[in-house]
């Protein structure tokens, strides 16, 4: 049986920008969070958009605080207050808001070839745009439909948004729920999270994402993958070495599951490369 470990992460999740990065660009901050010209002109070469693990939440109603602080765009106050309100939340909507402009602004990166691409955020992080986590995962045992519902929100929502990140120019596409780690959620919310969303989203992407495209995992969700037996991992090999982003690329159209390593390891070389295969 495989063993369940938690990926240890040397990265800060927060990818926001200070106001003297903005300046610096002829941009203010929070006005440079909202239009895609701005976004697109903040965020430069080899871009991840957004900016901030927020913007799906926001998109389903979220309270969220904006000002210069180089937290960036964060939670303001609890949208939700007790589960039965998750049930509430809206679709996420990809054609209007930040969310819009965030992918326009990856369409004008890639189509003046500065390579950008999106991070979806899982529902985890999600919880934690609008509520207190804690509370949520306690009523869960007395509400799993309510959960379920919210997951089939949250995966529709992210689907869509990854299709328009595609047709938007991305040839991978990133995926985290940093805060629905092993060491955050303990092994039972772990599993269950695993088994009721993670793997249902990952072949619904799979499904709808045309073949030449990849989809890099967040360690810590992969080694739950594989810790739980929903994924096994296999190896391609590349022909030669590599800098690790450029193996993701050339993966592309050859596997679909990525996520050994962290995104932001840039700077190591690899001869192949580890991918996911589902199991279920």
């Amino acid at each position: 049986m495989a063993k369940v470990i938690d990926y240890s992460c040397k990265y800060a999740e927060y990818s926001g920008m200070s106001k003297e990065d903005a300046a610096a660009k002829g941009l203010t901050l929070p006005d440079a969070y909202f239009q895609a010209e701005q976004i697109a002109a903040l965020a430069g070469q080899n871009a991840v958009l957004p900016f901030d693990p927020v913007l799906e939440a926001e998109s389903m109603g979220a309270k969220i605080k904006f000002d210069d602080s180089p937290l960036g765009p964060r939670k303001d106050t609890d949208l939700v207050t007790k589960i039965d309100e998750l049930a509430q939340l809206s679709p996420m909507d990809i054609t209007q808001g930040r969310i819009h402009e965030t992918l326009k602004a990856v369409a004008q990166l890639n189509q003046s070839g500065k390579n950008a691409t999106i991070e979806l955020h899982g529902p985890v992080t999600i919880i934690n745009g609008v509520s207190d986590l804690m509370k949520i995962l306690m009523g869960w045992r007395k509400a799993p439909d309510v959960m379920d519902q919210f997951f089939a929100k949250v995966s529709d929502g992210l689907v869509d948004f990854a299709l328009a990140a595609y047709d938007a120019g991305c040839r991978i596409i990133y995926y985290t729920d940093s805060p629905g780690s092993l060491n955050i959620l303990g092994p039972k919310f772990s599993k269950q999270i695993t088994e009721h969303f993670t793997v249902p989203f990952l072949k619904a992407l799979d499904e709808k994402l045309p073949k030449d495209c990849v989809v890099h995992l967040c360690p810590k969700t992969s080694f739950l993958l594989a810790g739980f037996e929903k994924a096994e991992w296999k190896k391609y090999a590349l022909g030669e070495t590599m800098p690790y982003q450029d193996a993701c690329l050339a993966a592309c159209g050859k596997v679909r599951i990525l996520g050994q390593r962290c995104r932001k390891a840039d700077n190591i070389l690899v001869s192949h490369i580890n991918y996911l295969h589902l199991t279920e």
